[in-house]
């Protein structure tokens, strides 16, 4: 690993951890610096500029530049670069990630650790709160300890994602060899489910549930029949003991902030917390105002999707759903041209599951843009093992 780590770098390995943890708001930065950084090692660039790279710029460049007649009414003016230059450049730092990586193994490590660090901030910050509250507070926001700025509870929940998919990842025998690994991956798990339950996240709840069935599904087709029935034995036992040790009375103190968003109208659970309404709604737009509309209609879409349709357009529009269809295209492929690496397989298939579900329900580019850029490196990091494992077959 360290010598994993030497090869990439400490100029890049430090501008990214700055750019996954943001202190002080000042992540961007980070992102600008990158760009140089990448840009120059010319003769990778050469090797690695491929058409998902091409049609994600020029997604970029389309969306930054309608961005830019609405950012004075929006986030500011430095969102037009940082929607513009971003997403491509983290692309291409994903590959570069991975272009020593020597090992399915440790590209795994490699985008575990990437998610625990996207998700420190949020974990101290809703933990520290925890810690001096409890769960009986019924205000969802929560400061954000490197500077007390309050972060809306949606925001909090979206970086705290790929942590709820951690008992995924253990049914698909992630790091189950290495002992540390595993008793991080359980004690992670554990502080963000705290976390979760005190943010009164049920979109991520959702996540962990729906995950650890697909993972289940998925490597039951993997495995033996021995195995399987072990597998079901452990899940029923944990089960067993997760329903007789936790009580689900409206008064427990763990349910408080759920409680009160169920006496809450909007958000109702049958219309997505009032998203299905808007989803409609941004589907008449894109026919009545297809160069897009303003945010006062009818608010946000909470949806990746219609949300760039509203600010950027049918063009944007359309240029992201089809990086969207060529991505998952290419992580089906991905996934099925090397079937023997289970592990790394399930974090895969998990993750990407995990990104299109937040991407359905929350405003992204406006709330978590950070999210969006994640998943550009995620994809970056994967296609590059991608294209390293084609070669290593064609030899």
């Amino acid at each position: 690993m360290f010598k994993y780590l030497k090869s990439v770098g400490l100029i890049v390995l430090s501008l990214l951890l700055i750019y996954l943890l943001d202190p002080f708001n000042l992540g961007y930065f980070a992102g600008y610096l990158l760009f140089p950084v990448i840009i120059l090692k010319k003769n990778f660039i050469l090797k690695n500029l491929d058409s998902e790279f091409v049609l994600l710029l020029i997604f970029s460049l389309v969306y930054a530049a309608f961005y830019s007649f609405k950012a004075s009414e929006s986030l500011g003016n430095q969102f037009i670069v940082i929607y513009g230059i971003t997403p491509p450049i983290l692309y291409l730092t994903g590959k570069y990630l991975s272009k020593n990586a020597s090992s399915a193994k440790t590209i795994m490590y490699i985008v575990f650790c990437i998610t625990i660090l996207f998700s420190f901030s949020a974990i101290i910050s809703v933990f520290l709160n925890f810690l001096e509250g409890g769960f009986t507070q019924k205000d969802r926001n929560i400061p954000m300890f490197w500077n007390g700025n309050t972060v809306s509870a949606t925001i909090m929940g979206a970086y705290l994602t790929f942590n709820m998919c951690i008992p995924a990842l253990l049914i698909g025998k992630f790091a189950f060899k290495n002992f540390f690994f595993k008793a991080l991956s359980v004690t992670i798990f554990v502080i963000s489910l705290i976390c979760v339950l005190r943010i009164g996240s049920r979109t991520q709840l959702a996540i962990t549930l729906i995950t650890s069935v697909i993972s289940t599904i998925y490597v039951f087709r993997k495995q033996t029949f021995k195995q399987n029935v072990i597998l079901m034995l452990f899940i029923g036992f944990l089960l067993f003991l997760f329903l007789k040790n936790v009580s689900f009375d409206a008064d427990q103190d763990w349910l408080t902030t759920f409680a009160d968003r169920m006496n809450d109208k909007n958000s109702s659970i049958a219309s997505g917390g009032g998203r299905s309404d808007r989803w409609v709604k941004s589907i008449e737009y894109l026919f009545k105002k297809p160069l897009g509309w303003n945010l006062k209609e009818f608010g946000y879409a909470h949806n990746l999707w219609f949300d760039v349709l509203r600010v950027g357009g049918v063009l944007s529009f359309t240029l992201l759903i089809l990086y969207t269809i060529k991505s998952f295209f290419q992580i089906k492929k991905i996934i099925s041209t090397n079937s023997k690496e289970l592990s790394l397989n399930v974090l895969i298939l998990i993750y990407s599951l995990a990104f299109i579900m937040i991407f359905m329900v929350e405003p992204i580019f406006e709330g978590i843009f950070s999210l969006f850029v994640l998943f550009c490196l995620f994809k970056g990091i994967i296609n590059k093992y991608y294209e390293n494992l084609v070669l290593q077959q064609l030899k």
